[in-house]
């Protein structure tokens, strides 16, 4: 069983221009929970190339026009694209990045998101013919409308957004589509941790989420040689949050 690995740069701690929700101590509370448990490895920024896999050029340099924004914006795109290159060979990672980037569509954005971070890591791979087939599953409160309007009528992409308000019923859904979106070379999780019971969605417990890693690494190992990786997207209840994460990502590297 691989290691799992934390992709992170303290950069992503930067208040940058963004809402006051979405604010550095997100990435400061899983951290310190994550610290020590689990390598931490350090990403380059990604470069205008690789966010033109999926963006336009006028929204590449709408976000351009904000230098600092910008920088960390590319470095959290970097930290999804070493995430899934690092899942690809195998390791287990999850990207401690922000902004998050699933409401981000090629030509617009929203929702704190600039970049898609997800969709460009995906995509890179694919380009480079490393994948055939990816599930990406995005369990944030929040319809990843960016993630399903690039990768929208392909086959070569299974975008599940798993949206039941119920617990038990949000579980089964996860379940149900790791099995039937098969087959496929990799899977990945866009990590909102907003469905939590105390923060806006107020659906999962905290060990759901292990349940839910543990669900994802199980069917990775079964069924495409253990490649999975997660990124963060959402979640703002700070008290609860670094402990949301930890119980995702020991899930994650419980196979």
């Amino acid at each position: 069983m691989q290691q799992l690995k934390v992709l992170y740069h303290p950069k992503y701690e930067e208040d940058y221009p963004t809402a006051s929700v979405e604010s550095p101590a997100r990435v400061e509370v899983i951290c310190k929970e994550l610290k020590g448990g689990f390598e931490f490895v350090t990403p380059e920024a990604a470069t205008e190339e690789d966010i033109l896999l999926v963006h336009t050029s006028s929204l590449l340099k709408e976000v351009k026009g904000h230098p600092l924004l910008f920088e960390v914006a590319s470095l959290a795109v970097g930290g999804a694209i070493k995430s899934a290159q690092l899942a690809w060979e195998g390791n287990p990672t999850f990207g401690l990045i922000r902004p998050p980037g699933h409401h981000a569509s090629p030509g617009s954005h929203w929702g704190f998101c600039f970049f898609n971070n997800m969709a460009i890591a995906v995509e890179k791979l694919i380009r480079e013919g490393k994948l055939e087939r990816v599930l990406i599953l995005d369990i944030d409160l929040h319809f990843g409308d960016g993630t399903h309007n690039f990768f929208q009528g392909r086959s070569d992409v299974v975008v599940a957004n798993i949206q039941e308000e119920e617990r038990n019923s949000f579980l089964q859904r996860v379940a149900e589509d790791l099995e039937s979106a098969l087959p496929y070379d990799l899977i990945a999780l866009s990590a909102g941790f907003d469905r939590y019971c105390l923060d806006w969605g107020g659906t999962l417990e905290m060990d759901d989420y292990r349940v839910i890693g543990e669900m994802v690494a199980e069917k990775a190992v079964s069924s495409c040689q253990g490649r999975r990786f997660a990124i963060l997207e959402g979640g703002y209840y700070l008290p609860d949050l670094g402990k949301n994460a930890r119980s995702l990502v020991d899930g994650l590297a419980s196979y």
